[in-house]
């Protein structure tokens, strides 16, 4: 996410992405709730087929797992992420909006989703921290009413289903590292909420 353009008095208002406190009911659909991070066997989608043709039985699935730290903290007013369970890349999830105060975070500009069509991925946050997972249920005509913000109290994680909209989990704390691992081919299909509906996603941080 670049923050050259990231005036949000350029587009319209945001979209205020509703919030609710995860938990096993609510999250059925989207994903399950993970109190054992080891014990946490990934899900892995079989490769798709383009034709009427199965795969031969036992292959398209055996690409295995990728798994490591994810990292999440706040510099200044941006959110970064650094998934080393892929590469040391460190990317900007979102902005805090104008008028925000650092010291009272209160939501979060978010222009960006993605999902893996090859499997899950798991966030199980290292030292109990609390955070925000950004979430829409599978398709490719996605609209930002169709995201939900769950908040986690950092007694238990998360792994998100295999074409599960997402964005990268989002630290209640300054920095919060969470241990995390999915599946190895790592596709990931993108929506851009500015380029496709000129607004924002206001992903709220607190209930």
């Amino acid at each position: 996410m670049s923050l050259d353009n990231n005036l949000e008095s350029k587009y319209d208002d945001p979209y205020q992405v509703p919030i609710m406190v995860a938990n096993e009911k609510n999250l059925k659909g989207y994903g399950t709730i993970v109190t054992d991070f080891e014990k946490e066997k990934v899900e892995i989608a079989p490769w798709p087929v383009s034709g009427k043709r199965k795969l031969h039985p036992g292959t398209g699935s055996l690409g295995g797992t990728r798994s490591g730290e994810f990292i999440c903290k706040w510099e200044v007013d941006a959110c970064q992420a650094i998934n080393k369970g892929v590469d040391d890349t460190v990317y900007i999830t979102g902005r805090l909006p104008t008028g925000i105060q650092i010291q009272n975070r209160t939501h979060l500009l978010v222009r960006e989703a993605n999902y893996h069509p090859d499997g899950g991925q798991v966030f199980f946050p290292r030292d109990k921290d609390p955070f925000i997972a950004l979430l829409a249920l599978p398709g490719d005509d996605v609209k930002p009413e169709d995201f939900v913000a769950f908040y986690f109290d950092g007694s238990f994680g998360i792994q998100m289903y295999t074409n599960i909209w997402h964005q990268a989990v989002i630290p209640i704390n300054d920095r919060s590292v969470f241990l995390t691992k999915q599946a190895a081919s790592y596709a990931c299909v993108d929506v851009d909420t500015i380029d496709e509906f000129g607004k924002y996603l206001s992903v709220p941080l607190k209930l």
